[in-house]
């Protein structure tokens, strides 16, 4: 299954999205028109392999399983494409941002070993805030180790800096720990205007059975 050739002809119809819900269903259904014989899941859940847990999106075609996790993160402001007001939330809190995204990477990692007909699987971030692909550098953030900068590679196992505050990481405690090596590449998704959040930058980690991606 191709997912950007599935992301570039979404970002034809719909180049901006109300809520992560809303962007899960616009692609649910742009794979559907690319892939009329699958069969499409929305929160799926593998219960009988690990019960708490949802897949976003799950794809079978030919009785294999292609699981797809997705976050939408948005910079607040107001957008209008085809005459319909998008009223983006200011998501902030760019670091757990950041720690969740690598979550849902290790979730597939965790689907590929868990699934018996896993094919492969995707971790798709789309955000117009560009803290997430610029970032300083700085050492001395908290969530230094799970920057998405372009260019870096994600493997192995990440945490948070010592002196994170436990509020702040409340919930998300937990290191990150991956078996597989992804290297950061953001691709345009879409170019609205030359304003602050008008520019959607989107950003796939894949993972192939049995492939060191």
């Amino acid at each position: 299954m191709d997912i950007v050739t599935s992301l570039k002809q979404l970002s034809n119809s719909r180049k901006v999205f109300h809520s992560e819900a809303d962007f899960q269903f616009a692609l649910a259904w742009e794979i559907q028109k690319l892939y009329p014989d699958a069969r499409i899941r929305l929160e799926y859940c593998p219960a009988s392999i690990t019960p708490n847990i949802h897949i976003d999106i799950l794809v079978i075609i030919d009785n294999m399983y292609y699981p797809i996790e997705l976050k939408y993160k948005t910079l607040g402001c107001n957008k209008t494409f085809e005459d319909e007001v998008f009223k983006l939330k200011n998501h902030g809190a760019q670091d757990l941002g950041r720690y969740d995204f690598l979550k849902d990477v290790q979730r597939v990692e965790q689907f590929s070993k868990e699934l018996p007909r896993f094919k492969a699987g995707y971790s798709i971030f789309l955000t117009n805030d560009q803290s997430y692909w610029k970032d300083s550098g700085r050492k001395e953030t908290v969530y230094y180790q799970f920057r998405l900068s372009e260019g870096l590679e994600k493997a192995g196992i990440m945490c948070w800096a010592s002196h994170s505050g436990e509020g702040t990481i409340k919930g998300r405690e937990t290191p990150i720990a991956l078996d597989y090596k992804y290297t950061v590449k953001w691709e345009q998704y879409c170019k609205l205007d030359d304003s602050r959040g008008g520019t959607f930058n989107y950003l796939v980690f894949p993972l192939e059975k049995d492939h060191n991606l």
